[in-house]
This record gives C-alpha cells, structure tokens and sequence, in this order.
C-alpha cells in the first residue's frame, strides 16, 4: 500500500511538473434526497426516505484547462423514518428477573414511528473533466458519522413475558415490566461507521477565473455502516424492571445500512 501510494504521488508531482497547473477554491451547496437505505421485512414496517443537504469547500487541481483533480470538505445532512406496522413483536432474548428466573421479553408495538437523523463529514476525493460549459466529478466520498440520533414518541407498547423452563407466560405485572404502557417516548444515538460512497456530479459552469456552476449530484455508500446490530431493543434492569427504556428498532430488524443522496448542488470557484 505505502509503494502504490509513493508511485501515485510521484506520478502526480511529474504530470503537474510537465503540465501547465491551476488551482480553484469554491464553496458549494445543494439538496435533495439525502437518506439512510435499508430494508425492513414488508411484514414488520417499512422505510421512508428524507431530504436533507450538503454544504461544503473545495480544492481543485488543474493539470490542463479539461482535467484535474478535486478534494474537499463538507457537512452532509440525512434523515430517514422507520413506520412499523401496528402489532409488530420485537423479541429480547435472554433476560433475568429479579428472582434470577430467565425469561423472554415480547414487545408488541402500536404507532410507533422512528426518525433518524445524522450530521456526517464528507470529504470527496474526485477526478473533474469539463469542457465548454459543461463539467462532470466521478470518484469517491468518505462520509465520517459525526452525530447520528433516533426518536420515537406517543408510542404504546405492551410486554410480555415468557418463561421458557416452566412453559408459561406473564402478561399483566406493569412494576416487572409487563403490561400496555402508552405514550411512550424514545430517543438515542446510533453508531455507524464510516462510509465509502460512490460520488457523481455533473452540470454547466459559467464564468472562467471565477465561475459559477449547477449540476445534479448522486451517492451511494458502497459498505455497511450499520455497526452495532446486537443492542436488543428494550434496555432492562431486574433491579428497577418498570423503568426500561427503548432502543432504536434498526439493530433490531435490520442487518444492513448506507447512505444515499441525490439532488441538485451549486458552486462557486475562484
């Protein structure tokens, strides 16, 4: 890895030492879909995605006027909602009372609705072509999770308990955390990982020295990003059972997560 790296590096110093090079600074916005993709059995909900926005700066190294290479930084926005259906069961396995007995806990949810939101840091790392007008940016992003969160309210969800060595099933204890408790309300972080997007971006620019530039862009995180898949769904303690709390239901009912966004973006560079 260290060698391609170092042969990467002395090829580009050889083409910007052959080649007549400029650079351009720019800022840039945009918006449009900009969203968490995964999937949830059609049985248990389904996935709506959000709009969010991208923001940032960017460096771009011409070796001749039609290509160069572009980096940056920038803050990415993405949002998503998971709906479950009403009567969906979410089990967590393995759980001990207060008397030491194992025991199964089964939550049956209704209208329970999850936003998740997350604040991410791109950096693209591009090949740009342009010609006359127009101009085009293929390469990758690497998205770095800065604060990713979920919440869920007015929530009902009912527990029950099953006690798999004595075949039996508790339904109405609300201080051992069985029973119907509503108006719920949830809310957490979620840890993802970072992700490696697919990046296009293509448009018309205007203006030579200083330009001004409109294009559609597209990512696609190319890895799962999903990290902690093994966080059960309701947080229990034997000590203080009425007191649990919820996690986010994504763990829970989905193995895999990226990210994707598409919309419009402008730049100006100079």
């Amino acid at each position: 890895m260290k060698k391609i790296i170092i042969l990467l590096c002395i090829a580009v110093s050889s083409l910007c030492a052959s080649a007549q090079t400029s650079h351009q600074f720019s800022i840039n916005g945009g918006g449009g879909l900009s969203t968490f993709d995964y999937k949830l059995h059609e049985a248990e909900g389904k996935l709506s995605y959000g709009f969010g926005g991208d923001f940032g700066v960017g460096y771009t190294l011409l070796f001749i006027d039609m290509v160069g290479i572009h980096v940056g930084a920038g803050l990415g926005i993405y949002n998503a909602k998971a709906k479950l259906v009403d009567g969906v069961t979410i089990i967590t396995p393995g759980l001990t009372d207060s008397k030491g007995n194992r025991f199964d806990l089964h939550s049956k949810l209704s209208n329970y609705t999850e936003t998740q939101n997350a604040m991410v840091l791109n950096i693209p790392i591009m090949a740009q072509f342009q010609i006359l007008k127009f101009y085009a940016l293929g390469g990758i992003k690497i998205g770095i999770p800065l604060n990713v969160k979920y919440y869920a309210s007015d929530v009902t969800i009912t527990n029950t308990g099953y006690y798999p060595n004595y075949d039996n099933r508790i339904t109405s204890q609300e201080f051992a955390d069985f029973g119907t408790f509503t108006n719920r309300y949830s809310e957490g972080k979620l840890k993802l990982g970072v992700s490696t997007m697919l990046s296009l971006e293509a448009g018309l620019r205007f203006g030579k020295r200083t330009s001004f530039s409109i294009g559609a862009y597209f990512d696609y995180g190319l890895n799962n990003i999903l990290k902690d898949n093994n966080q059960p769904f309701i947080s229990y303690t034997n000590s203080n059972p009425a007191e649990f709390t919820t996690n986010s239901v994504l763990p829970s009912l989905t193995e895999k997560i990226n990210f994707m966004a598409a919309g419009l973006k402008v730049r100006l560079a100079f």
